[in-house]
């Protein structure tokens, strides 16, 4: 009887759990049921990537995705059960913030092997969207390991598959779309990233941050192209759409990159009303993008500054500097920022007329610049070489698949290793022209400013001993005894000669911007005349900018037979017999 007891409760137990198992599955997939069948599948997406059920604890996972599996039977619906069955067998994959976390480190073809499990699994049981979308992950995961070759391979394969199938059949068709277009972003393949992203808005999207993100980027590639009118439609469209996801943090995104459209028209206005907005959003920190309000503040000063609103620009400035200096970690960000920031600095002192700051800190912008480039330029090379690694990689596919010889496997690598050579080669020879010409034009500029600097220098002078002759000629002419006025033009000329003389200082000065505009004058003249005083060398100096006597003698401080006197000292000593032969030679040099 006892035995007959025990064996009763047991059979009662089993019934009971699985009764609590329903109950449970039905309450935790009570969206599902209640949903419309077409709807049934995406809700399941969207919750799935909303919660990261792949970083719940494992238990916790199967026993939801058995649930919604249990669920579908309940409904009779064959899809959604085997996209549980899909979701289950990649628990740890699919819908995690970062998978890596969930596998020994470095180790992606622990993932790999999951996913290739999975799609023999999809194809025994036909399904073959299923099996593409392996292929498509797969190919996302050799991309996250810096394996482009194989990536490709996979992602191409996955879309071949779903052009099989007919993307309007295949459940996430826009995700899959969306997330090759930015592998080809990556790359700068804008126009095959375009055309990607293009093709997956004509597709239902499961996840609504990822259509927010692709008509965003749609922008962005526009505004590459400079087709604004393009980008500032689809930002308007990331802007409605984030609004009606209630994501203001895009509406924030999306409404600065509008504003900085606006801005590059000249649409000062329009732009101000946008980069506020988003400002207001970004710069808030708890919505994690304080960057982005960064630069939203160089747009709103240089918007405000050509609004005549000096005060309302240099408030932005400062708040964007120090937004900067806490959230923009990255060095190649911050160095963009710095570029970005100085050229709206100079572009404002220029325009306030504050000549000498932005000459400065235009110097402070072309070592800005020159870093930028260098890192441009590492990541060019770096993606030239992912593009030859990719080209390698797909030709030895080929070459593998029509089974050619050992011989023609070893030719191909060899062109690729050519190939990767002359790419690397062009670009550093790029790289070099480019130095090169930024040098010649930095040079060519500082000898125009010098050469400016110098005439100026020497016109002011010039004008000071007419102005002094001028006043010499009057004061003659006024009596002599007790008249202050004659003391007054005497005390002029003495403050008007004490000027045009050149100090020590100035003259250092002086010759400096002499020897920027005639490099090896001096060289040459020292080199040719080993003796010559420090005094001979200021007169030959100023013969070779063919000052006249006078002017010689008020900028030296002496007479003008002074001048001539050891013009006449010069002569004997170079050998030179008539007066204008030290005017030739010393031009000559």
């Amino acid at each position: 009887m006892y035995q007959l007891f025990m064996k009763c409760s047991g059979s009662i137990l089993v019934i009971v759990f699985a009764l609590l198992v329903q109950l449970s599955a039905a309450a935790q997939t009570r969206f599902l049921a209640q949903a419309p069948a077409d709807r049934r599948l995406p809700l399941l997406w969207q919750y799935c990537s909303d919660n990261l059920i792949s970083d719940w604890n494992s238990t916790a996972s199967h026993q939801f995705l058995e649930a919604v599996a249990y669920t579908a039977d309940s409904l009779g619906d064959e899809k959604l059960k085997s996209y549980a069955q899909y979701f289950q067998k990649c628990s740890r994959i699919l819908f995690s913030e970062r998978y890596e976390q969930h596998f020994p480190v470095g180790n992606y073809r622990s993932v790999v092997a999951v996913l290739a499990h999975t799609k023999a699994w999809a194809k025994e049981n036909n399904y073959l969207d299923i099996a593409a979308a392996c292929e498509h992950v797969t190919g996302g995961v050799y991309f996250r390991a810096a394996r482009y070759g194989e990536a490709f391979e996979h992602l191409l394969k996955a879309q071949k598959a779903f052009q099989e199938i007919g993307y309007g059949q295949v459940p996430n068709a826009s995700g899959y779309l969306f997330e090759l277009g930015l592998c080809y972003y990556q790359f700068e393949e804008l126009d095959k990233a375009l055309a990607s992203f293009l093709a997956a808005i004509r597709f239902p999207f499961y996840i609504p941050r990822m259509e927010i993100n692709t008509l965003n980027t749609i922008g962005l590639i526009y505004s590459q192209q400079k087709d604004w009118g393009k980008a500032k439609v689809y930002y308007r469209k990331t802007i409605a759409k984030a609004a009606a996801c209630q994501d203001k943090v895009w509406v924030g995104i999306g409404m600065g990159n509008l504003g900085q459209a606006l801005l590059a028209q000249d649409k000062n206005d329009s732009a101000l009303v946008y980069l506020r907005r988003s400002y207001k959003i970004t710069s808030d920190v708890a919505n994690r993008a304080p960057e982005d309000a960064a630069y939203s503040s160089l747009a709103m000063a240089k918007a405000f500054w050509r609004q005549q609103q000096p005060d309302s620009a240099w408030h932005y400035i400062r708040s964007g500097r120090q937004l900067a200096r806490n959230y923009i970690r990255d060095s190649t960000e911050s160095l963009e920022y710095r570029w970005r920031l100085l050229s709206v600095l100079v572009e404002l002192n220029q325009a306030a007329g504050n000549y000498q700051t932005a000459l400065q800190l235009s110097d402070s912008l072309n070592i800005i610049k020159d870093s930028l480039q260098q890192s441009y330029d590492a990541r060019i090379l770096s993606r030239a070489t992912n593009k030859v690694e990719v080209e390698r990689y797909q030709a030895e596919l080929k070459l593998l698949e029509s089974q050619k010889n050992l011989n023609q496997l070893r030719f191909y690598l060899l062109i690729g290793t050519v190939l990767a050579i002359t790419v690397i080669m062009g670009l550093l020879f790029h790289r070099f022209r480019m130095r090169k010409k930024r040098q010649m034009e930095l040079a060519e500029k500082e000898l125009r400013h010098a050469e400016e600097l110098l005439e100026a220098y020497l016109n002011a002078l010039k004008e000071k001993t007419t102005l002094v002759e001028s006043l010499t000629a009057e004061l003659h002419q006024l009596p002599v005894s007790n008249n202050p006025i004659r003391s007054n033009v005497g005390i002029k000329i003495e403050s008007l000669i004490s000027s045009t003389i050149l100090t020590e200082e100035a003259w250092q000065h002086f010759r400096r911007l002499f020897e920027q505009v005639y490099p090896g004058f001096l060289y040459s003249l020292k080199g040719k005349f080993p003796d010559l005083s420090p005094a001979e060398t200021r007169l030959l100096i100023l013969t070779k900018l063919n000052l006249s006597t006078r002017d010689m003698a008020h900028t030296l401080g002496i007479s003008v037979d002074s001048i001539r006197k050891a013009r006449y000292r010069l002569r004997k000593k170079f050998n030179l017999e008539e007066e204008a032969a030290l005017d030739v030679m010393i031009q000559n040099i």
